[in-house]
């Protein structure tokens, strides 16, 4: 599709700096383009057929037009990256992916990802379906969140796990610690899309995509909570938007907590601890289940003794 772009400028839009005016109307028909972004990649600019700045205050009636230029790609490079590799055949692998690690590389940050380790201890020809940045990877964990992900060791699998994955016949289940006390079992069902405040973040909004999130209390503490999760959807920030959007952010959310506290963690208290899935070549059932980072079995015992 032509990356070119022309739209005119209203009055809310008035008055901004072209850069803003652009990513406003980005953000208005999904497309993710941010000021900084604009600027990297350069992208010539025409204000009423004339090129102008970034800073070049819009009017109302204006006409901008743009080219969209796609960033440089980037390849992942084979770095030693810690995480532990708990199982593993010819066709796939399950990881535990600890708590601050990236998965994949990004324009400034394109080493010590996940994505590096898995070419160095996997070898370089992983599959990647066009994006070479994301070799092997069929699902994803935000950077603070830890816990269990499968990786695709050939083209095949690569295909068949991330049919699975659209079709949710993988099944996940998430602990976390949050804020606040819940009692027995809930089911959060509330659309999420992209915030409007912040166009980095995504928001519990009623023209959101449908999300559902189901969870039970294990455990309460004075001003605390230990629950298993269950993802029906699948959305970006599923788990912390719901409960942040509920009253009850979980623990260490520097993104939706106003007020996200301290709790020695490296990241989140959110782990991806069990995984259930058919194995993409043989069909066989395939079950595993880690323990709780070191980090949050501490915090769990603190807020024991605290009451």
């Amino acid at each position: 599709m032509d990356g070119s772009r022309k739209f005119i400028i209203n009055a809310g839009l008035a008055g901004q700096r072209l850069d803003r005016a652009i990513t406003s109307y980005c953000l208005s028909i999904s497309l993710d383009i941010s000021r900084s972004s604009l600027k990297a990649r350069k992208m010539p600019v025409l204000v009423n057929g004339f090129e102008e700045k970034l800073s070049y205050k819009v009017r109302e009636g204006d006409l901008v037009e743009f080219v969209i230029i796609p960033p440089a790609e980037l390849k992942a490079f084979p770095q030693k990256v810690d995480f532990d590799i708990v199982y593993r055949d010819a066709d796939i692998a399950v990881i535990n992916k600890p708590s601050g690690l990236t998965v994949h590389p990004a324009r400034g940050h394109e080493e010590g990802t996940l994505v590096n380790g898995l070419v160095y201890y996997f070898g370089s020809d992983l599959p990647d379906s066009g994006e070479r940045q994301r070799p092997g990877i069929v699902h994803r964990l935000d950077k603070d969140t830890a816990g269990l992900m499968i990786v695709a060791l050939n083209e095949y699998a690569h295909r068949k796990l991330t049919e699975d994955f659209k079709k949710r016949n993988v099944k996940k289940v998430y602990h976390a610690i949050v804020r606040g006390n819940l009692q027995g079992t809930g089911r959060l069902d509330t659309p999420i899309g992209r915030s409007r405040k912040n166009r980095k973040l995504m928001a519990a909004v009623k023209d959101g995509k449908p999300s559902i999130t189901e969870y039970a209390v294990l455990e309460n503490f004075s001003d605390h909570c230990y629950v298993e999760i269950k993802l029906l959807t699948g959305r970006t920030h599923q788990i912390r938007v719901h409960f942040a959007s509920i009253g009850h952010p979980i623990a260490g959310d520097r993104l939706y907590s106003s007020t996200p506290g301290r709790y020695g963690l490296t990241g989140l208290a959110l782990c991806s601890k069990k995984i259930t899935f058919n194995h993409p070549v043989d069909g066989r059932e395939m079950n595993f289940e880690i323990e709780l980072p070191d980090e949050m079995t501490d915090l769990i015992e603190k807020l024991r003794k605290k009451g």
